[in-house]
């Protein structure tokens, strides 16, 4: 009889097979512009990279620690945001509502059981690799003379590391599920929210203590890249053993993924065989709780609602206290953009140790840069999360005719609660950067301006077509966004910002191209561009708008 964890493996092998024949079947178009638009993401990433990269080979002293510096930071960030995805994805897999208990029943190996969830946990939450590690290996083989073994290598390293954070992911899920059942949410929120904090003072305090010599900021960036280099990371062995494979030391690189390989499996072992033993415990105590149900007088929620939404009449206020509290019980929807944000902020806050500020053509294309990416991450967001929440009240039709108010403005107050938290978010972050630039106070302006015309786009867009293109009976925001609608949503919104980011391109060069230098003044043909992206903003709020209510009002419950 075969084991129950090459059972397992089967049963999960054999559903992702249906899932992807489902998809290829269904919506063949909707997989062929999912995989065009990641090469296009994959290109771009590459060619900023190898620029980067270029770019650092040029000043020769900070290329002398710029190679294994790229690459522990790189691994930093990358286990914080992998031990996340995995905490998180191994709290719905192992202590959720539907499998976990079927799971539980069967004459399966807790321990097996664990393996198959850690394993596909890993692979799940390893998509960063995809998206950010393959350009960066081939950018740093384009600028650097690399032999053939350095790119199995590479990939060796990343997945002997990636065990390491997927290790401690399945760890805060037992932890979230044995201590703090009730409150899961709450507790993944205070231990974010004291990382990004933990993190954002480190970058400040790097700011403050750097002045503007070059040997005093060398200095400070030396001792906090030391801080950094700890050799009982796993960071440092990654990036060593990348380091050495590029120096063409293979024996060095062969012994630090020993080194790792070793670590994550011995740290493997040991979760799945202590962790198998309490699964049980954990999921009844994830279900159940330890204490008695407290009620929740929801005044968290209804203050943030009062807050974010101060201009809007009273009734709109409780339509929209719905939403938010619907938002804030998914983690899943709102946890990718604050780490996104908060990765932004971060970058932000060093950005005037990062960039010759006396350069303002640099200045100039680092801001425009800013803009492209926070354009980019609402994209993805407002397509993700915006899109479908017609999609979700399109199921009580019946109590929504109740309500003492359109339809017409219920899908305005859709607009306006996603164009709030997009608005807050991505100003903040580009107001910021603007100033870190230290750009004339008119640039701030446009720059400001051009945010806000873009989430007006950008929720207009996702608003209006998820009126037009609903999806009736369908509970599932992620399906939602998946089906026809959401990915011609997609698109559009890749489409809309392409046309900004050029426009706003054409704006930079006109300006270039008349003074050479960041002027306090902006001419008259750069304001008239502005203005005409303004209107095309403006354009694709209204237009989708207004055909997705004259939709909305005609469907029937």
């Amino acid at each position: 009889m075969p084991s129950t964890f090459r059972v397992l493996v089967r049963y999960r092998a054999t559903y992702l097979r249906n899932v992807i024949d489902e998809q290829l079947r269904e919506a063949p178009w909707r997989v062929l512009v999912i995989l065009t638009l990641l090469a296009v993401i994959w290109v771009a990433l590459y060619l900023l990279l190898a620029a980067v990269f270029a770019q650092i080979r040029r000043w020769e002293l900070l290329a002398v620690v710029a190679d294994q510096t790229v690459f522990i930071y790189f691994f930093l960030v990358l286990a914080v945001m992998l031990a996340f995805s995995n905490a998180i994805l191994s709290f719905g897999s192992l202590y959720g509502r539907d499998e976990p208990a079927h799971l539980l029943a069967l004459p399966a190996q807790p321990g097996h059981v664990v393996c198959v969830k850690w394993l596909e946990g890993m692979v799940l939450s390893s998509w960063s690799f995809m998206l950010l590690g393959v350009p960066l290996m081939f950018a740093v083989a384009h600028t650097t003379p690399v032999r053939w073994y350095y790119y199995p290598l590479f990939v060796l390293h990343f997945i002997g590391f990636a065990t390491i954070p997927a290790t401690v992911g399945v760890w805060a899920a037992w932890a979230v599920a044995m201590f703090a059942p009730r409150r899961p949410a709450a507790t993944a929120i205070w231990c974010a929210s004291v990382v990004v904090l933990l993190a954002v003072g480190w970058m400040i305090s790097i700011y403050q203590q750097a002045d503007g010599a070059q040997d005093a900021w060398l200095r400070v960036v030396f001792e906090h890249i030391a801080m950094a280099r700890q050799p009982l990371l796993p960071s440092t062995w990654t990036a060593k053993g990348i380091d050495a494979a590029i120096s063409q030391r293979v024996d060095q690189s062969l012994f630090y993924l020993g080194v790792v390989a070793c670590n994550g499996l011995f740290l493997a072992w040991l979760t799945i065989n202590l962790l198998g033993r309490t699964w049980a415990e954990a999921f009844n105590r994830a279900r159940h709780g330890r204490f008695r149900p407290v009620i929740r007088r929801g005044w968290l929620t209804l203050g943030l609602s009062w807050l974010l939404f101060f201009y809007l009449p009273r009734a709109w206020r409780q339509l929209l206290l719905k939403d938010v509290r619907a938002l804030w019980r998914d983690p899943t929807q709102w946890t990718q953009m604050v780490i996104m944000l908060g990765l932004l902020a971060i970058y932000v806050i060093n950005l005037p140790r990062l960039v010759d500020l006396d350069n303002p053509g640099l200045a100039r294309l680092v801001s425009f840069l800013n803009l492209t990416v926070v354009s980019l991450i609402l994209a993805t967001f407002t397509s993700r999360f915006v899109y479908p929440l017609l999609s979700l009240e399109s199921q009580q039709l019946w109590l929504i005719g109740l309500l003492p108010m359109e339809r017409r403005q219920i899908i305005e107050a859709k607009f306006l609660f996603s164009l709030t938290i997009t608005v807050i978010s991505a100003v903040l972050v580009m107001s910021l950067a603007a100033a870190f630039l230290r750009l004339p106070q008119v640039w701030v302006i446009v720059h400001c301006v051009l945010t806000l015309a873009i989430c007006c786009g950008l929720c207009g867009l996702s608003v209006g077509l998820g009126a037009r293109f609903p999806v009736l009976g369908q509970r599932n925001p992620a399906r939602i966004a998946a089906g026809f609608g959401g990915t011609f949503n997609l698109i559009a919104s890749m489409l809309f910002v392409t046309a900004e980011m050029a426009g706003f391109a054409t704006m930079n060069f006109t300006e270039i191209h008349a003074s050479g230098a960041l002027r306090t003044s902006i001419s008259v043909g750069g304001w008239l561009i502005v203005m005409g992206l303004v209107v095309l903003a403006a354009v694709v709020t209204t237009v989708p708008m207004w055909v997705g209510a004259r939709h909305f009002e005609r469907l029937e419950a």
